[in-house]
């Protein structure tokens, strides 16, 4: 190979490697994006606010959060990136409109490898939300899977059918999370272990139950093992006499093993 073609290739490999090192530095990282989401939530939950209270819908309680979401989706993609201008089409997954979405995120931010979920909720105004918020058995599932998670509440008036957005919220999906009357930790339903909201009253001041994540992730621990025993409680007496057996003898062989030096 000539002196000169050697150099060519080489040349172009330079501006490659360049590029790529350019493009790289130049892709925003999931915390990056999550830091700059808690800066920006009262501003984008303004922006969504005068956004989606102009639009009516009419249909069932028990369907509308489908439409709320896709309107809440379309609302997202344009207020996110001129906000954040490193974000844009291609870090946006917000599934097909209109369709049932076979994902876990309603809304999705990927960066590079990570990715940021943002889960999008509809209650009605005139009572306090029950939405679901994740099961405990799936709690630690999704932290694996998402480097942050948010949530976009809107809340909603119903007058005679039309269902119109009255408020919008934007926030980290722990600080949403209720407390619960029965013990120190998050609000659940005992059924599924399903945590619960906070009450309206603290999305209209931005107040939380829980003061950090850390605080929060201790609050979800004290009420799955609060939920457990409960249950265990509740069901042993309808268990069968060889279950119950089984039981004792799994509870025997915990407690009769010798302590651990």
């Amino acid at each position: 190979m000539k002196l000169s073609t050697r150099i060519r290739i080489g040349l172009v490999a330079i501006v490659f490697l360049i590029a790529s090192f350019t493009a790289l530095a130049a892709e925003v990282s999931a915390k990056e994006v999550a830091a700059r989401l808690d800066l920006l939530k009262v501003t984008i939950a303004a922006e969504l606010t005068a956004r989606m209270t102009t639009n009516s819908i009419r249909g069932s309680y028990t369907t509308v959060w489908r439409q709320f979401e896709d309107l809440a989706i379309e609302a997202l993609k344009e207020i996110l990136p001129r906000h954040i201008p490193e974000l844009g089409v291609k870090n946006f997954d917000g599934g097909q409109t209109g369709r049932e979405k076979n994902r876990l995120a309603d809304f999705a931010i990927r960066c590079g490898t990570n990715t940021i979920e943002i889960s999008i909720k509809a209650a009605r105004a005139t009572e306090n939300p029950e939405n679901d918020m994740g099961t405990f058995r799936d709690h630690p599932n999704r932290e694996k899977l998402f480097a942050a998670a948010f949530t976009l509440w809107v809340r909603y008036e119903d007058a005679g059918g039309v269902l119109r957005a009255e408020c919008v919220f934007f926030d980290r999906t722990w600080r949403y999370v209720g407390k619960s009357t029965l013990v120190d930790g998050v609000k659940y339903r005992k059924k599924d272990g399903n945590m619960r909201p906070k009450p309206w009253t603290m999305f209209d001041s931005g107040k939380s139950y829980w003061q950090s994540e850390e605080e929060f992730e201790l609050a979800v621990k004290r009420s799955e093992t609060y939920r457990a025993n409960e249950l265990v409680k509740e069901y042993l007496m309808d268990l069968s006499e060889d279950d119950q057996r089984v039981l004792h003898e799994r509870l025997k062989e915990k407690f009769d093993a010798p302590a651990r030096p």
